[in-house]
This record gives C-alpha cells, structure tokens and sequence, in this order.
C-alpha cells in the first residue's frame, strides 16, 4: 500500500476501521476504554490541561478516559469542528464525554452554535495552553506521520501547539502503518500514538 496516495490510502483505512469496530464486542470496546485511559494516564505530566477529542462509535473510545483525566485533577479540554473545519475548544464536564458521544460537526449533520452555546468556548489558539495534545487518526507510521480524515482540522490546530508539547494519536490495534505514509508540506507529525491495548509507542 506504500505506494498509495492520501485519498486511496483513507479508504482502506475507513474500511478496516469499520471492520474492525463492526467485531468489537461491547466487553471489547470496554476493555479497549480502559486501556486507553490507563495508558495515557501513566505519562501525563501532573497537574496538566489535556486536549482529547471526543470520539465517535467507530473510533478507538475516548470517553474513559476524559473522565479518567478529570477525576485525577487535570483539566480536559475538547474539540468543536466549524464550518471551516477550523477547531474551536471548550471544556470538558464531567460526566458528558460518553465513549457513543454525538460530535457535532456543523456542516456535517450539525448545526451553527448560538452564542449560549458559545459562551466559555477558549478560541482557536487554546492547544498554546496543553501539556498534551490527543489527536484521532486513521493510522500513523514509523516516523509520525499521521493518517487523518482529509479536513486538516488538527494540521491547522497543532500550529498553535508549543512544540514541546507531545501529541498522540489514538489508533486501533493493527491500524499502525508498517510503510511509509505520504506528507504533505502542512502534514505536522505526532509524537507517538496509543492502541487500544494500551500500547504506547514514541516516535519522536
């Protein structure tokens, strides 16, 4: 597949994906749960304020682990896509990161926020501010290229990132990239990922 290009690339990755979330049982996606929160929480700098996104069903599940990082003291904040697939980062609340969270994507089934809706939001810029920086992804190579869905949400986010900050995607086992990914010039590598068997592995 090393010789594949971004957009043939996504769909073999999709498809995987939903094969691999069609076999996860629910004990499956528990355990995976687990052992994502688990293993981020072991190298997460005390106190810290973490960016995680919030996943969706077919995505290695996130929800535990927002409350898990909460529940230790750290500050958690989650991602809102815009309509230019610009993100936006609000707080996260305890309680309300469930791992089938509905995330709204407006102009994806989503609609504009209102200003109530608004109100808290910490602005484009807010990853300045993370100790760590979880991304979602497709799959990721040996030298931290990372896979995405084709937005360049978190190209354009990471931006804002301090370049110390580490970033890790979150991957279902088997989905690590055993070939070269393509990069293009905006592509910003990541610094590891994390299974959902609790493998970490660091790149960078």
């Amino acid at each position: 597949m090393s010789g594949l290009g971004k957009r043939d690339l996504r769909h073999a990755a999709r498809a995987r994906r939903r094969e691999i979330a069609a076999h996860l049982t629910p004990a499956a996606r528990d355990a995976a749960a687990s052992a994502i929160a688990e293993a981020v929480l072991r190298f997460v700098p005390d106190p810290s304020r973490v960016a995680v996104y919030e996943s969706l069903p077919d995505e290695p599940p996130t929800g535990r682990l927002v409350e898990a990082l909460l529940a230790a003291g750290h500050e958690v904040i989650v991602p809102v896509v815009q309509g230019d697939f610009s993100l936006e980062w609000r707080y996260a609340v305890p309680g309300a990161s469930g791992d089938h969270a509905t995330v709204r994507r407006p102009g994806h089934g989503g609609h504009a926020p209102d200003a109530d809706e608004r109100r808290g939001w910490l602005g484009t810029d807010a990853l300045a501010t993370c100790d760590l920086v979880v991304t979602p992804g497709l799959s990721v190579d040996a030298h931290g290229t990372r896979l995405g869905q084709g937005g360049g949400c978190y190209d354009r986010a990471l931006l804002h990132r301090d370049p110390a900050t580490p970033v890790v995607t979150l991957l279902h086992e088997g989905e690590q990239s055993d070939t070269d990914l393509p990069a293009d010039a905006h592509d910003l590598p990541v610094d590891g990922y994390v299974t959902t068997t609790g493998r970490v592995v660091r790149l960078r």
